[in-house]
């Protein structure tokens, strides 16, 4: 019984981090999406609001759990996404947060199952390989969008150097971020997606290092922080345990 007790308690710690990883990917993605929308797109490209507004529908359904009727509205804002004329669907930051949207839905069912709200053991986790392979196909499309866009339009050295200067002594609430800025955090958002996908796959290396080059790019990223520790920590006990089992 005190195996089994210790083992919930394990669960309930990491149950509270995957809910982390799901919750942040809505708000954090939510956040960027209205400012860059605000700042950059609408005055542009009001094609893009139809979509969005299909997108945020959606969201409000993640959070209530209703995930088949989430993926449908992921799917159709997606699908209008796909319909605007003249954008480049490889760099475009809104079609890249509906993957990475799409994604998060997989990845959720994959870790708990489509509806079972039961308790489990850390052991009964994951147990959906296809769903959890499926978000991971997402997120990538995801990351490939972010890191194109990047590499295209990342300032260099020099400019970098300005504007870290020209913001020393500013409060952070009056820091306006850049677009790179904006895309370096998503991109972070999406690397811990894929970070957590790799974990329950058992891609421990790969998991590791992608929850690295997210805090690399937003070093304020608590969910890969989190993500990060927890993985080690669990890995280390299983090490010792493991050890333990070998000396007797």
């Amino acid at each position: 019984m005190g195996i089994l007790s210790r083992e919930l308690l394990h669960f309930n710690r990491k149950m509270k981090i995957v809910a982390l990883v799901i919750g942040l990917s809505a708000v954090v993605t939510l956040f960027f999406l209205w400012r860059y929308m605000e700042q950059e797109s609408m005055g542009q490209n009001a094609a893009y609001k139809a979509p969005m507004h299909v997108y945020s529908a959606a969201e409000k359904l993640m959070v209530r759990e209703k995930f088949d009727r989430a993926l449908k509205k992921y799917a159709e804002s997606a699908r209008m996404l796909q319909q605007i004329p003249g954008i480049d669907l490889t760099t475009d930051f809104y079609y890249a947060i509906v993957n990475n949207a799409i994604g998060t839905v997989h990845l959720r069912i994959g870790i708990y199952g489509k509806d079972d709200k039961s308790v489990k053991l850390r052991s009964d986790l994951g147990k959906n390989r296809d769903e959890i392979i499926k978000a991971l196909g997402y997120f990538r499309m995801s990351v490939d969008a972010y890191r194109k866009w990047l590499d295209l339009n990342r300032p260099g050295a020099d400019e970098l150097a300005a504007l870290a200067k020209s913001r020393v002594g500013k409060a952070e609430d009056k820091i306006e971020m850049r677009p790179f800025e904006r895309y370096e955090r998503a991109l972070s958002v999406s690397l811990t997606n894929c970070g957590m996908a790799h974990r329950y796959l058992g891609e421990y290396d790969e998991a590791e290092r992608c929850y690295k080059e997210a805090l690399k790019l937003w070093a304020e990223n608590k969910t890969a922080k989190h993500n990060l520790e927890s993985m080690l920590q669990v890995l280390a006990e299983e090490r010792k345990a493991s050890e333990k089992v070998l000396d007797k």
